[in-house]
Parts: C-alpha cells; structure tokens; sequence
C-alpha cells in the first residue's frame, strides 16, 4: 500500500511491532515510527538472513532508490527541522490584475514583490515564489525559552512590517506611473515547529507548512494570523494589534488557537468557521416563602476575594461550554452552596462586570425558588437567610454594587406575579 508524505516523496514501510502491517508515513508525530521503519528497511537492504528472502528481495527491488533515498535524508539531518514558517499572500490580486493596465505590468510588479521579500528576509532558509504570494523558511534552535520565541516572533513581525511598508510604496508608485489605481494589501499566516526539507533545501514539506497556508488563507480582509500555541505570549512593542480567536479550518480536525490582527477580528465569521470563546456569567437570587413570608439568602464573599471581597452577593460564576443559563445557575447553586434550585426564568436581568485592564465579562442573573438542603459555602464567611426588612435594613453598601436593590425589586416582581396567579386561580 502506497502513501504519499507529499509532492515528490512516496514511501511504504512495515513496523515489526504490529505483525508486519504496512502503515503510512505522514506527519511529525510518526517521528517514532520512522526510525522504526527505517531500522526495517536498513534490514530489508541489506538482505538478512531472518527475514523472508523472497519479501525482502520483491521490495527491495521495487523501492531500493526510495529507501536510500530517505536514510541518507535522515543520516544527513535534513528531515524534521524545527522552523518559522511564514506564508503571504496578495489580497486583491486576482480582481486588479484583470484590468488590461495591470495586466501588462504584471510580471514586473511581482517580481518588484518577490524582490521586497527577498530584502527583507535575506537571513531566512528559504523562500519559495506562490505566484502572487510566497513561502518563507527560518530554521530556528531545537532547544529554545519563552523569551527566545517572544523575540524570533518579535523579529518575523518587524520584517512583516518593513514588507507591507515597501509593498504600499510599491502599489503607489504603480498607480503613479501607470494610471491604474493599485490598493493591495498583504495577508500573513505564522506557525512554528518540525518541517521536513527535501533534497539540498530545494523544498519543505510537512504537516505545518499545510497549516500555515491554511492560516495565510483565513487572514482576510489582510493581516496576520499566528497560530497561539506556537506562539502563546506576544511581544510587549509590536506595532500590530492583536485578538485572540478560535478557528476551524478546512482539512484539519481541531480547532486552532490562533491571534489575529484587528482587520481580521472586526469581520463577520460565519459560525462554521470560528469558536468564540468569551467569558459569560450566571447568577442567581434565591428565595424561599414561608408562613410569615418570602425570605432571601444572602453570602458574604470571603475577604480574600480579589473581586468584592466581604460584599453580600446571591450565588454564580462563569458559564461553562454548551450549558444553557438555567443549568448554570443550578450548578452553582448546587456546588457552591449545596443547595438545588429553580429557576424562574420569567424573573432576570442582565449585568456586567467591569475590571480595568481586563476584558468586560457579560452575565445574566436569575431570580430562583429555593428546593432543598442546607446552605454551606466555603468561599463566604457568612451566609443566612433574612426576611424582606432585614433584607431592606442592611447598608447597599454591604451589597455588590446594585444588588440590594435588584434582589428587593427580584422579590417586588415575584410577589406581584404570585398574587396575579392566585387572583386567577380564585376565578377559575
């Protein structure tokens, strides 16, 4: 059974581990694999006496070019390169270049291009000519630190930037002389890790280089795409600006983490395509009503909270993936104060929470009906049930910034309610 690794290679081995099953090469994680079959087909070579002569001679015949041709890659260390590698594409292009004006020039306007990258990233690998675009190799240490990314990214960026600065130069001057108005823009993919390189660096291959163009594909309108668990802190004085995003693409399985410049993150992406993945909130409000009337619970947050440490509070926090808000709010109440609930969906309100420096946190509080067990929490110094005016004699300053006030306008609208439903039960 043939597989191909990619354009230009094909290889089949057999692993001894599993019988003698042939199992396709692909990718850095069969590294282990590899040296596995390679040790195999080194045996094959080299006709041992313990292997099936009649097997080893039919493929040693067949495929001896190939085998060789992949130890000597891997004796001379020219496959699983760690790297940088940089895809960029013209945004535009193909619409621009339909104009007769741009149509003649085109070939010098490329190679005008081409000419900027290769000035820019003269230190770098290799650089591979995509038509209107290119593929850029910088080889980088096998062992490196956080600080050592943070800076090679830092760099990759600065020449990106040098790059798109010439590229409007470029753009202008061809509408200058030309009279063709020419508006491009440039979009840029970044991933890092093992690539492999074919014969005197004349290409590379692998399963980053497919994930780069992938990401150079999504950087629309322009921009920069970096995958973020290739590169997960940014440098504190690039000049570009950068979200972070979730992204599915076309080909591979997983979601990708990746950082986006403002140009990508302010487009509308069909849903298909990406995972947002803000934080939301839910929160509850609980009472209970008995004989002399409704009681609310209310806890004290810990003094050591770094968020309204000693401030009264009902029960809530982050929403979890695929949760809806009523379940959110139950598991909370549940495990944080092991107590179950109903919520009363009817009854709510929506809220923010604001944290200087920090990104702004939307939620939605719930007025719930208390079900069972007896309220104990670890993360509050204090909690208890209270009547309507107790409720109303304690300061709002003891409250979480407008809380008091919601929860007696929650209680308000739910005794309003119950009254409405006993009215038409007595006419029914």
């Amino acid at each position: 059974m043939e597989s191909q690794i990619s354009a230009g290679i094909c290889v089949r081995y057999r692993s001894g581990a599993d019988g003698g099953n042939w199992k396709d090469l692909n990718g850095k994680k069969a590294s282990s694999s590899l040296y596995k079959a390679v040790r195999d087909i080194e045996i094959l070579a080299s006709g041992d006496p313990e292997k099936d002569r009649e097997e080893s001679e039919e493929y040693f015949r067949e495929e001896k070019l190939i085998y060789n041709k992949l130890i000597s890659y891997i004796q001379e260390g020219k496959m699983d390169t760690p790297a940088v590698v940089i895809f960029v594409d013209i945004r535009g292009f193909t619409r621009w270049s339909e104009g007769i004006e741009a149509f003649q020039y085109i070939d010098k306007f490329i190679s005008s291009f081409y000419e900027i990258l290769c000035n820019k990233f003269h230190n770098c690998s290799f650089i591979k000519q995509l038509g209107d675009g290119a593929m850029i190799i910088e080889e980088i240490e096998e062992d490196y630190s956080g600080d050592y990314l943070r800076d090679t990214l830092k760099k990759e960026l600065n020449k990106i930037k040098d790059v798109e600065n010439e590229f409007r130069e470029l753009c202008d001057d061809f509408s200058e002389l030309h009279g063709y108005h020419t508006e491009l823009n440039l979009g840029w993919g970044i991933v890092r890790g093992v690539v492999k390189s074919l014969e005197d660096k004349r290409d590379y291959i692998g399963a980053n280089i497919n994930k780069c163009a992938r990401l150079c594909g999504i950087a629309r309108p322009f921009g920069i795409v970096i995958e973020r668990d290739d590169f997960p802190n940014l440098p504190e004085d690039t000049e570009y600006n950068f979200a972070k995003q979730i992204r599915k693409l076309e080909g591979i399985v997983d979601d990708v983490n990746v950082w986006v410049t403002t140009e990508i993150s302010n487009q509308l992406v069909p849903r298909e395509k990406i995972r947002e993945s803000p934080e939301v909130h839910v929160a509850g409000l609980c009472i209970k009503t008995e004989r002399e009337g409704v009681k609310a619970l209310i806890a004290k947050r810990n003094p050591n909270r770094k968020l309204y440490p000693s401030l009264y509070e009902g029960c809530g926090g982050q929403l979890k993936y695929s949760e809806s808000f009523e379940d959110g709010v139950k598991r909370h109440y549940y495990r944080e104060m092991q107590i179950d609930v109903q919520v009363v969906k009817t009854i709510h309100s929506f809220y923010e929470i604001r944290v200087p420096e920090e990104p702004l946190i939307p939620g939605i509080r719930f007025l719930c009906k208390y079900v069972a067990g007896d309220p104990v929490s670890k993360n509050h110094s204090d909690i208890r049930w209270v009547s309507e005016d107790e409720l109303k004699s304690i300061s709002e300053n003891e409250f979480i910034p407008g809380l008091k006030d919601e929860f007696i306008n929650f209680i308000e609208r739910f005794n309003h309610e119950s009254q409405k439903e006993l009215n038409l039960g007595r006419k029914n």
